[in-house]
């Protein structure tokens, strides 16, 4: 999996959305193949020039892309960059969080998603059958 080019693509869509979020277009098409399908990810802006692919026929890349579409977004690995700012400034983190897609594109804030506990059943309490 080649996990620089996927987390680049990611980091230059979103920047992309957070430059001009209304002439930005993201696209994703699915080729059915023999083997394996192939899925494209292409996000575009003409006013400004820019245009971002990736492609892959693997789900675990799919998975990671369509998470970073959602609202939550997703955790990225810094890059040879960022680790050798690290060394020298140990305050930076190991693992950036960044925003959903459409996120920025809706223009608003998500709530952070909480969990319930699991509440016990209260109720009544199974009988036992006996043979006569």
């Amino acid at each position: 999996m080649s996990s620089d080019r996927l987390d680049s693509y990611i980091t230059s869509s979103i920047a992309l959305l957070e430059a001009n979020p209304s002439s930005t277009l993201v696209s994703v098409k699915y080729q059915s193949g023999a083997k394996a399908g192939k899925v494209s990810f292409s996000t575009s802006n003409p006013n400004l020039l820019a245009n971002h692919k990736y492609s892959t026929s693997k789900s675990k890349d799919v998975s990671r892309l369509l998470s970073a579409l959602g609202p939550r977004g997703v955790s990225l690995m810094p890059g040879k960059v960022a680790k050798k700012r690290k060394s020298k400034n140990s305050k930076l983190a190991s693992v950036i969080d960044v925003n959903g897609m459409s996120s920025l594109m809706a223009n608003v804030d998500i709530p952070e998603a909480i969990e319930e506990a699991p509440q016990p059943k209260v109720g009544k309490k199974k009988k036992k059958n006996k043979k006569r």
